[in-house]
């Protein structure tokens, strides 16, 4: 089959959705545009190269991350005002797991006094390193606070990292399944 020159047509939809996203999204990375479009990794660089391409969006290196932006967002725009999209984890993620575990139950009657690094890692299978790299990211993004306590810290979710995890379930169903009231009782209790 011969193949005339420019993006295919049968990709058209696809980058509709991709514009679509981006446009309320400004600032994504590929793994956050492929998991909230649940695009291969493969199709979604070849959709956004294209995309770049035909001038309809473009991208900035940031750290790791290749971050797209559409047109509505001048190419020029200095680093330190571009828009950055609301984090959002699914079910699946390891921050997802421990705001989750933070939200619906800070002191569960099996721990006695603040929920550590180290109690987090037991009950989530994994390292304190992991945890500890990843309570720090999240700290950084807003989704969790810190207040050390002796020579401990203890962690709290806020507003952000209760948006990052019911924003980043997949369907109300799933919603349907988490108990919202506690992580609302939760993050209420720091309030005023």
């Amino acid at each position: 089959m011969m193949m005339g020159n420019g993006p295919r047509s049968d990709g058209d939809n696809a980058r509709q959705r991709i514009l679509e996203f981006l446009d309320g999204n400004q600032g994504t990375h590929l793994s956050a545009i492929i998991r909230a479009l649940q695009l291969g990794n493969h199709q979604a660089t070849i959709h956004l190269k294209t995309l770049v391409d035909q001038g309809k969006i473009w991208c900035r290196k940031e750290g790791q991350f290749q971050r797209y932006y559409t047109m509505k967002i001048p190419p020029n725009t200095a680093i330190k005002d571009l828009p950055h999209p609301p984090q959002l984890f699914t079910p699946d993620t390891m921050q997802f797991k421990i705001i989750d575990r933070l939200a619906r139950s800070p002191n569960s009657q099996a721990v006695k006094g603040p929920l550590t690094q180290g109690i987090l890692a037991d009950e989530l299978n994994c390292s304190q390193q992991l945890i500890s790299h990843h309570l720090i990211s999240l700290e950084k993004n807003n989704c969790v606070k810190s207040k050390k306590t002796g020579f401990r810290k203890k962690w709290r979710v806020c507003a952000p990292g209760l948006q990052a995890i019911t924003g980043g379930l997949r369907s109300l169903s799933t919603v349907d399944q988490h108990d919202l009231s506690a992580l609302i009782a939760h993050y209420s209790q720091y309030q005023g």
